[in-house]
């Protein structure tokens, strides 16, 4: 989604379902972990949800947009909602790594205040994956002795990078992936013909508001750009220069994504998943380890925001050692 106003997916209406279902029958849990599929923020959702179990009408899966609580949750007024994310740095005008231990202590002394409004609090705390040791730590107290109508919501990308200290005092949700139908049809409403839709959800693994975000980068282009500037360096007949510099009018995310997507072909290749590999040497073996082990060093010299490295000099390094590992392999 594109911003973070309270709104929803298909495929994530049964969270939608299951949270106010449970409300109804008065069997809303104190804290719930939602674990989803993909990358994209999801701050929208969790307003959404937490909109839906205040409002004072409801129809459905749908709010009342009219009722104090959707008012205030609209105009971001509501003063029984707080939401704990990642915050800007002033110093280093960037985005912090981590949900630090001040958020989540302002977060606990928020929740323990008496109620301004009849209805129950809701914490939000989202990429829940982002808090450190320290916050994690400083959380667990408070899912131990909940406090009376307040219900904390950790939403995450990587359930498995919360500490089962947390995990196990919270009712744990999963938003499923959309199917392939259910994807379609989305991009359907979003103007995307089928056969750019079905192509550009292969770019995105499945993942239709990547697939839409991708297609309106044009990234299939960038692709196909790449692939040949890419044979043209391999043969020597393009500078490394020239081949990083027809890719950095791309948005830094998705020239990340387009490397990452490379190196994990030859990955594949090379360990022989793909279908019509051969049995491997151990020639063959050796360059694997070599591609899987610079796949991981490139994952990190390109998060160039927050290593403050040139983009271009670690994509230039990164593709001069891939060319050496694939020129190891034709010896």
């Amino acid at each position: 989604m594109d911003d973070d106003r309270p709104q929803f997916l298909p495929w994530q209406a049964d969270i939608l379902q299951r949270a106010l279902s449970l409300q109804q029958q008065q069997h809303l849990p104190h804290a719930v972990l939602i674990d989803t599929p993909g990358e994209q923020d999801i701050t929208g959702f969790g307003r959404y949800l937490s909109m839906l179990l205040l409002c004072d009408n409801p129809s459905g899966l749908s709010v009342c947009a009219v009722c104090e609580a959707c008012r205030m949750m609209q105009a971001d007024t509501y003063a029984d909602f707080n939401l704990v994310t990642l915050e800007h740095n002033e110093k280093t005008k960037k985005l912090n790594k981590n949900i630090n231990i001040e958020q989540i202590r302002k977060l606990i002394h928020e929740v323990n205040l008496t109620r301004q409004y009849e209805r129950m609090k809701i914490a939000l705390i989202y990429p829940a994956e982002a808090m450190n040791k320290s916050s994690a730590n400083a959380l667990l107290k408070t899912l131990e002795e909940p406090a009376a109508r307040v219900l904390i919501m950790l939403v995450t990308h990587n359930p498995g990078h919360i500490p089962v200290t947390l995990r196990s005092r919270c009712q744990s949700w999963s938003i499923n992936p959309p199917t392939r139908e259910q994807a379609l049809n989305w991009l359907r409403e979003q103007g995307v013909e089928d056969a750019t839709a079905t192509s550009y959800l292969q770019f995105a693994s499945g993942d239709p508001v990547l697939a839409l975000e991708l297609q309106r980068n044009d990234y299939a282009s960038l692709v196909a750009q790449f692939k040949s500037s890419f044979s043209q360096f391999l043969r020597g007949e393009l500078s490394v220069s020239d081949l990083c510099r027809g890719l950095l009018s791309a948005e830094t995310a998705i020239i990340r994504r387009l490397i990452n997507m490379t190196l994990n072909a030859y990955c594949y290749q090379s360990s022989g998943v793909d279908a019509d590999a051969e049995s491997r040497s151990g020639a063959d073996r050796r360059s694997a380890q070599a591609l899987l082990e610079l796949r991981h060093r490139a994952q990190y010299q390109l998060q160039v925001e927050e290593n403050n490295l040139d983009l271009q000099l670690q994509l230039e390094d990164v593709l001069i050692s891939l060319k050496q590992i694939l020129s190891r392999r034709l010896i």
